[in-house]
């Protein structure tokens, strides 16, 4: 087989890889993956449209986005992240039911139109709390996002796991989590065109061993903590700390919930249209074995 270069973020979405990596999961596939890990989402995009990598841990935002420039990605599976809206250590913003007495506009570092806007938005309304409050700060880094927000110079932030967790050692309160309102989070697992043709049988292997990881993590989080934080550059407090959401075995997003971020987006001006689901999810061999995954109809219910 051909080898991987598999892209993926300080975050607890990329846990999958991580654990597959570490059992040996990919060798015993078949397979020789080399995980690069990316900080700035600004380099994970670069090194995706240079076929530097085969496929890296993104979202649906950016997917979306991608297929309108006319990229030629695929989305090869839903991942399992988690964010926070986190308020700052002095903030009166505390309990949900502080957010209707709160200053009109709430200070928040973010990023615009990116995915941690959307969720925040759809937090927030699942909640029947008013998103028109946010005030985004406009922070790429997410260190800095931290600093500010620790010192006050945010309202609030939003920020993955497990960075919250240093945000609410330093007295940051935690206001509420993805998945305390959602089943889901639109994060994703993006491959180029190339390594699709080309290397078919790779892709459905590396869902097998993801998969395979899926089951060992779930089954004993806690004996993962150690090697996740090494590999993924987690600060060491995290260890104990850092929350592990469910992760799911390897399947792509529903075309409902495509359909959400992708009229989220053209809502915004960031979409002009929706695209055909079959337009964004990568027809690839089943992990499984039973054949390809399937495409459901464009505008199919789920």
């Amino acid at each position: 087989m051909q080898p991987l270069v598999i892209g993926m973020m300080p975050a607890v979405d990329s846990v999958p890889l991580i654990v597959a990596e570490a059992e040996g999961l990919f060798a015993e596939e078949g397979l020789a993956v080399t995980l690069e890990l990316f900080r700035d989402q600004v380099y994970r995009e670069a090194a995706l449209g240079a076929n530097t990598i085969d496929a890296t841990v993104s979202d649906l935002v950016n997917a979306l986005r991608a297929w309108e420039n006319g990229a030629d990605y695929r989305v090869l599976t839903a991942t399992q992240g988690i964010f926070s809206l986190v308020t700052a250590p002095g903030s009166a913003i505390r309990e949900r039911s502080d957010w209707p007495a709160a200053p009109t506009r709430v200070q928040t570092g973010l990023l615009e139109e990116s995915i941690i806007l959307y969720v925040t938005e759809r937090m927030l309304v699942q909640l029947g709390l008013d998103p028109e409050r946010i005030e985004i700060i406009p922070t790429t880094q997410i260190p800095v996002r931290l600093e500010m927000l620790v010192a006050g110079r945010l309202d609030a932030a939003v920020l993955p796991e497990p960075v919250t967790r240093m945000a609410v050692a330093a007295g940051a309160h935690e206001f509420v989590r993805t998945d305390e309102v959602f089943d889901w989070t639109p994060g994703v697992l993006l491959a180029t065109g190339t390594a699709l043709r080309n290397k078919t049988a790779e892709l459905a292997a590396l869902l097998r061993a993801w998969d395979r990881a899926v089951t060992a993590v779930n089954a004993d989080p806690d004996r993962f903590r150690p090697v996740i934080v090494e590999r993924a550059g987690f600060p060491p407090p995290t260890t104990a700390t850092m929350r592990l959401p469910r992760y799911r075995p390897a399947a792509p997003p529903t075309s409902g919930q495509v359909a959400d971020v992708a009229a989220w987006m053209v809502g915004r001006g960031l979409l002009r249209e929706a695209p055909f689901y079959a337009d964004l999810i990568a027809a690839t061999p089943s992990y499984s074995g039973a054949g390809p995954i399937a495409i459901p109809c464009a505008g199919c219910n789920d």
